[in-house]
């Protein structure tokens, strides 16, 4: 039911004048036309102010001013406001102070049950792909947003995008397995930001590396490389092994193969550097909000192991379309992947590197990575091997082969 507008202020300005409602509205035609403003005529006014005295309605703008200079008095005296121009308006500090109170609540044990969240998440992911953890990301992912938007204080800001980094990054790999470039990018946007905010080098190489598949996936491997090279002179360890790999990936897209073996060195370097730090051990118990968080307790997919190297190692070569990448992919393949779109992608690889020479071979692989994209909900490699029309054919191109081995 419509709330009604309390009447009495306007009823008794009018009262006080002494006038009967015909005067008034006769009152208020001859203030509109000094003024040069129209108004309706004396007898619909009669009618108007009934209503307006009555609750039934609000003036419009332009009566309400000239119903306060007529009683001289202002509209909220005469009771005719009117509704916020943003009915939302009136409860949004009330929305801000709960939001804020909400973030200032966030503890130990609240971050480790978004720790929790996240390692389940990740595990889901890694058996079932979108079609098991996509919501439970989403939340996730919202959740943590939505909490380090009202956090204040650095400590605690960077103890919230500790856990939004590899959670934002994992919802970045799982929308380009839907084949939704422009919601990945946003989405390892948003872990760059996060990984940023919590001081994370790993992370942010995890959401570089993912943009610049996103921009080779839309046909921008020029774009790509230039992202990385922007900013891979600038980390080390496990964040510049993963840029570099994912540099080697564009770089092969673009046909620049000594450009790629450069790349592929690098990574190669940066992840027996001395200094490179195992992010994979038992993870400690989490610190309370106040006093920072490890990223890396909490993002299993930000190390770099050898299997990762032989993984981008292999992906590239067959984009060059060199046979040698058969053997680096047998061997990623033989070590545990971490997850089924590691598999998957493995499988695709493989796919298009042994068509020239191994076609049942070839075939036999197309037909498990169809089989694991399937599984996991990944329109993506299904559209890919579909337009490969099975990976038998020795023309094929592969630039744009399931690359999210480099976004977690």
């Amino acid at each position: 039911m419509t709330a009604r507008h309390e009447p009495s202020g306007l009823r008794a300005a009018r009262r006080a004048r002494g006038w009967s409602q015909s005067e008034a509205a006769r009152e208020l035609v001859a203030l509109a036309r000094a003024h040069g403003a129209p108004v309706a005529g004396a007898a619909s006014l009669k009618t108007l102010l009934s209503r307006w005295e009555n609750g039934h309605a609000v003036p419009e703008l332009q009566y309400r001013a000239l119903l306060g200079e007529l009683y001289g008095r202002t509209p909220a005296e005469l009771g005719i406001t009117g509704p916020s121009a943003d009915p939302e308006a009136d409860t949004a500090p009330a929305r801000l102070r709960g939001a804020l109170a909400a973030a200032a609540a966030v503890d130990t044990a609240a971050l480790e049950l978004w720790h929790a969240q996240l390692e389940l998440a990740v595990r889901l992911d890694d058996e079932l792909g979108v079609a098991g953890a996509a919501e439970l990301v989403r939340v996730l992912v919202d959740a943590l947003d939505h909490t380090l938007r009202h956090v204040i204080g650095d400590p605690a800001r960077a103890a919230v995008a500790a856990v939004l980094a590899p959670a934002a990054a994992l919802a970045g790999a799982q929308e380009l397995d839907r084949g939704r470039p422009d919601q990945a990018w946003q989405r390892y946007d948003l872990a760059r930001t996060a990984a940023g905010t919590a001081g994370h080098a790993p992370g942010i190489g995890v959401a570089l590396a993912g943009q610049a598949s996103v921009l080779v996936d839309v046909g921008e491997p020029a774009a790509a490389v230039a992202l990385l090279e922007a900013v891979e002179p600038g980390v080390d360890g496990p964040a510049r092994a993963r840029l570099a790999g994912a540099r080697a990936a564009a770089l092969a897209a673009t046909g620049d193969a000594a450009g790629t073996h450069r790349a592929l060195g690098i990574a190669l370097q940066s992840r027996s550097d001395p200094g490179t730090e195992p992010l994979l051990a038992d993870p400690p118990a989490p610190a309370p909000a106040g006093q920072g968080t490890r990223i890396d307790a909490v993002a299993p997919g930000f190390a770099v192991e050898l299997a990762d190297v032989e993984r981008w190692h292999g992906h590239a070569l067959a984009v060059l379309g060199d046979a040698a990448a058969v053997a680096p992919l047998q061997r990623a393949l033989a070590a545990p992947p971490r997850s089924v779109r590691h598999r998957a992608a493995l499988h695709a690889d493989l796919a298009l590197a042994l068509a020239p020479q191994h076609p049942e071979d070839a075939v036999r692989h197309a037909r498990q990575a169809r089989a694991l994209a399937e599984r996991i909900g990944s329109a993506r490699t299904q559209a890919l091997l579909a337009a490969r029309g099975g990976a038998t054919a020795p023309a094929m191109s592969a630039a744009t082969i399931d690359r999210s081995e480099f976004e977690r």
